[in-house]
C-alpha cells in the first residue's frame, strides 16, 4: 500500500450535516476497496485565492489515508460523482526522510 493524501474542497452553502457526508463519501471511496484512512483533518471555512464555480470560499478538509496504488484511478474516477465537491487534489506521500 502507498500514502496517499487528498485535499477536498467542498461548496459551503452545504449544512454541516451535508459536508459530513460528503467527506464520508470520499472516505468510504478509500475503504471499500481495501485502503486505510489514516487521518481526516478538517480545516473549516477558508476564503479562496480566485473564484471557482461562482464560489469565493470553500470548506477544506485534508484526508491521509494508504491505499493500492491500482485503486487511485477509481477514486479519481468516481471523484466527480461526489455530491457538493468542487475540487480535490491527490498527492502521494513522500515516506522518507531526508537528512539535513
Amino acid at each position: 500500500m502507498r500514502p496517499y493524501e487528498t485535499l477536498l474542497l467542498v461548496d459551503p452553502r452545504r449544512t454541516d450535516q451535508e459536508i459530513d457526508e460528503t467527506v464520508a463519501r470520499f472516505t468510504s471511496l478509500v475503504t471499500e476497496p481495501g485502503g486505510e484512512m489514516s487521518n481526516i483533518e478538517r480545516w473549516g471555512r477558508r476564503r479562496l485565492a480566485y473564484e471557482i464555480e461562482g464560489l469565493m470560499e470553500g470548506y477544506y478538509a485534508v484526508c491521509t489515508y494508504n491505499l493500492e496504488s491500482d485503486h487511485r484511478a477509481e477514486i479519481e474516477g468516481a471523484l466527480p460523482f461526489v455530491e457538493g465537491l468542487v475540487r480535490a487534489k491527490t498527492v502521494r506521500r513522500d515516506i522518507r526522510t531526508r537528512s539535513v
